[in-house]
């Protein structure tokens, strides 16, 4: 099929995701059952109706004069609100708002509300700018926490890190190979072993590898990206600093920035794994992907 029959296809997908998020979608099946979903609007539930469940992103659920939910009501970004005599059989969930019963309102279910200081931020930013302004925030304090790390270690385990780093540099194709292998691994890991005695004492042991292989690769990662910048310094500590001050500006890039950082950091996860958590030099690899590994020289060990 060609890409001018296909992108009939895409534009109309597009479209069809951008009224879904701007207006909201409602959904009906044919048991007398009628489910609500609503992006960026608020749900009503018309007085002394009967809805299965209401959820409202970026907006408030309303439920007027003795209306009924029958399972739950979900706020995220707003209010859960029972008008008098309104009830909720399951529970009444907001998120970034709170609940709101007035006289006679029940709800069978529990009560939950998270974040409730957050609806100042869901009313000025809005539901997208409010998940951008949380995500940069988490970005930047990982990035803090992975610089902290860096500098620690690159003071008592420079040689470790280097040679990370040179791996990273020389086998890149190998690199991102063995970050895939090695995040299939743990995955299956964990889903094979899960719920047995066996994974019972294994699984926090492969999770907790697997974190700190995940931190040495992020560092290494800041120092490769530093070394790419700063290729005539001999230390490390400054293109370290350098390469997180960038990682910091990418993560700041609405989605496509934690996509880059992610793929990034599989590379540096998988240099750890190839170089056996920096034990082994790069020059003893094998380059079994010449062609795609090209002829990179030693960065700076």
């Amino acid at each position: 099929m060609s890409w001018r029959k296909i992108r009939p296809l895409i534009l109309a997908f597009l479209a069809a995701f951008l009224v879904i998020c701007v207006t909201g979608l409602g959904v009906a099946n044919t048991e007398n059952e009628i489910q609500i979903f609503k992006m960026g609007t608020d749900v009503t539930v018309p007085a002394r109706e009967v809805l299965t469940e209401v959820v409202a992103v970026g907006g408030n659920v309303t439920i007027l004069d003795e209306a009924q939910v029958t399972n739950d009501a979900v706020a995220i970004g707003g209010d859960v609100v029972l008008k008098p005599n309104a009830s909720v059989g399951g529970d009444a969930v907001a998120i970034g708002g709170q609940i709101i019963k007035e006289e006679g309102a029940i709800v069978d279910g529990s009560e939950v509300v998270m974040f409730s200081n957050a609806k100042v931020l869901f009313d000025r930013f809005g539901l997208f700018g409010t998940l951008y302004l949380t995500n940069a925030l988490f970005s930047l304090i990982s990035l803090m926490v992975v610089f902290a790390f860096g500098v620690f270690l690159l003071l008592l385990l420079p040689g470790h890190i280097q040679t990370i780093t040179a791996t990273m540099h020389q086998h890149p194709f190998k690199s991102g190979m063995y970050g895939l292998g090695g995040i299939v691994a743990i995955t299956l890991f964990i889903a094979l072993f899960a719920g047995s005695v066996f994974g019972f004492l294994l699984i926090p042991i492969a999770n907790l590898a697997f974190l700190v292989a995940g931190l040495l690769g992020a560092i290494a990662t800041g120092l490769w990206i530093g070394k790419k910048i700063l290729s005539r310094s001999d230390k490390a500590l400054i293109p370290f600093l350098v390469g997180m001050l960038v990682l910091a500006i990418i993560s700041l890039i609405p989605i496509a920035g934690g996509l880059m950082i992610l793929m990034l950091n599989l590379f540096g996860f998988g240099a750890v794994l190839l170089s056996r958590v920096g034990t082994v030099q790069p020059e003893t690899i094998q380059k079994r992907f010449d062609q795609l590994e090209g002829t990179a020289q030693p960065s700076g060990t």
